[in-house]
């Protein structure tokens, strides 16, 4: 019964504040084309879709049965969803699948932290897995042979350095990042500072933060200073 609470709870600060907080921000960025990586049932997609300008969005998310339900906000025409998650390889990793399905994660967990105690004592914690299709994001922006990108958003519990190492060079052309950032460490070998350095050395600038209400984490949006003036 709490359990399902909370389920509610978190979905009305993520879908009616955090998330509008940020696509208010977005609609005047000029977006076109957008890259969703770690698109779960297509939250953020149902946000995306109120943009005025935007002509093509690719969300990605490997969960085979929460694929299911992004698909149902796909038409292969503007709205485009595949069942792959991005990262440092292309095959197949094993997935940690969570209860709360948001936070399934390819990253290990930290059993010491306070987050993640909190958590599991909340929700519970199963442990199983799911062989999940990965491709690079090098690869995968070859797969569908996209030339610009104005907005990438990443949110990969924990994985979102690996997803930006694994295409350097996508970043090249990219105008917008939206990626979130941990406050917490749940994560092992999780470092928000390099992830922040990474992007300041292939000539990103941080421009805003949406701090997600009570929870320890934020959505960082980053520019490109070479595409963006």
């Amino acid at each position: 019964m709490f359990k399902n609470f909370f389920f509610i709870f978190y979905n009305i600060l993520d879908n009616l504040i955090h998330q509008e907080k940020i696509v208010k921000f977005l609609k005047f960025q000029n977006i076109k084309y957008v890259i969703d990586i770690g698109a779960h049932k297509g939250e953020f997609l149902d946000h995306i879709k109120k943009l005025p300008k935007v002509k093509k969005t690719y969300s990605c998310e490997p969960q085979k049965n929460i694929f299911k339900k992004l698909r149902t906000k796909t038409d292969n025409k503007s709205f485009f969803g595949y069942n792959i998650a991005i990262s440092n390889k292309t095959g197949y990793q094993k997935m940690l699948i969570s209860e709360f399905t948001m936070t399934s994660t390819f990253s290990k967990i930290n059993n010491n932290s306070t987050y993640y105690k909190i958590k599991k004592f909340i929700i519970g914690e199963k442990k199983k897995y799911e062989l999940v299709k990965t491709i690079t994001l090098k690869d995968f922006i070859k797969k569908i042979k996209i030339k610009k990108i104005d907005l990438l958003k990443i949110d990969t519990e924990g994985h979102e350095l690996n997803v930006l190492l694994s295409g350097l060079n996508v970043l090249k052309k990219t105008k917008l990042l939206l990626i979130e950032f941990r406050k917490n460490d749940m994560y092992l070998n999780y470092s928000s500072v390099k992830m922040h350095n990474l992007l300041l050395k292939n000539n990103f600038k941080l421009v805003r933060k949406f701090k997600f209400p009570l929870f320890g984490m934020e959505d960082r949006i980053y520019k490109n200073r070479k595409l963006i003036k």
